[in-house]
């Protein structure tokens, strides 16, 4: 079982076991694919994604690891999880060096090679992904408003410490207040700053200086452009900053964005289609 990572709320068309690429570690809660350009004998974590929705590199997310087949588990306790190393090529000649149990489906139950159970995705998966900053523990900062020189009298915008990330002007990140006048209420940003914010849409109350806010990378519905952390694949990375264009991003559609616990920031998502093909055909 997974103690953190993404999990799948609805639509996964099965679970399957799949083997682990030798020399490779896959973490439960993480998105796992197989290597487009290399096929290995196996599965790997999702990579960064590589030019405008990922389309120079084409890995297609396969799904989310829920499990491994090692039968005395193992637990990262920074990334808060289970995981599994493959040991090299030709450790299981012979008998492997780790004992594996509890594989199903068409594989021998006797074939001694590290293996993880994956919730398959597709386009119409919709999948909880947490929100973090860098690292799987750490949560997006609390912010406070210093001055109401941008619209805070008028609700359309405040002036901050330093945020997460530099955010672009395209209301491609969202700012949920977490007190003051308008406690509970979302707005997207619209500024290309890191300490300073726009709204399209003011809010019902006047913004005041000491009010506090948690800004993320990631749009309250619809598309988004983002990134996973790149060695595990478990959470949206609030430290980086959204591309509209979708360059070096994967391309989502935002289902719910919930920011209102602090430590417990999550996006519900459904990858864009365009991220499940294999091969470009343009």
């Amino acid at each position: 079982m997974s103690f953190a990572g993404m999990s799948i709320v609805q639509g996964s068309p099965q679970s399957i076991w799949v083997p682990v690429v030798p020399a490779t570690t896959i973490y439960v809660g993480g998105l796992v694919c197989i290597d487009t350009s290399a096929p290995l004998a196996g599965i790997q974590m999702l990579p960064d994604a590589n030019g405008v929705a990922n389309d120079s590199n084409l890995d297609v997310p396969l799904g989310v690891c829920i499990g491994t087949n090692r039968k005395n588990p193992l637990f990262d306790s920074t990334e808060l999880t289970e995981y599994i190393t493959s040991p090299a090529a030709g450790d299981a000649f012979g008998g492997a060096s780790i004992e594996y149990v509890g594989v199903e489906g068409p594989w021998a139950k006797g074939d001694p090679i590290p293996m993880v159970k994956v919730a398959l995705i597709d386009p119409s998966t919709v999948i909880r992904a947490p929100l973090r900053v860098a690292a799987i523990g750490t949560a997006p900062s609390v912010e406070t408003v210093t001055s109401q020189t941008t619209g805070g009298s008028t609700g359309v915008g405040f002036t901050s410490g330093t945020m997460d990330f530099t955010s672009i002007a395209n209301d491609m990140q969202t700012i949920y207040f977490r007190s003051g006048g308008n406690a509970g209420t979302y707005r997207l940003n619209n500024s290309a700053s890191a300490t300073a914010a726009l709204f399209a849409k003011a809010t019902r109350n006047s913004i005041e200086i000491g009010d506090t806010f948690v800004i993320v990378p990631v749009r309250s519905h619809g598309y988004s452009t983002v990134m996973f952390d790149d060695a595990t694949a478990m959470f949206i990375d609030c430290a980086d900053a959204p591309v509209l264009s979708g360059s070096a991003r994967w391309i989502i559609s935002v289902v719910r964005l919930d920011l209102a616990t602090a430590g417990n920031e999550y996006c519900e998502f459904r990858f864009d289609p365009v991220h499940f093909q294999h091969y470009s055909v343009a």
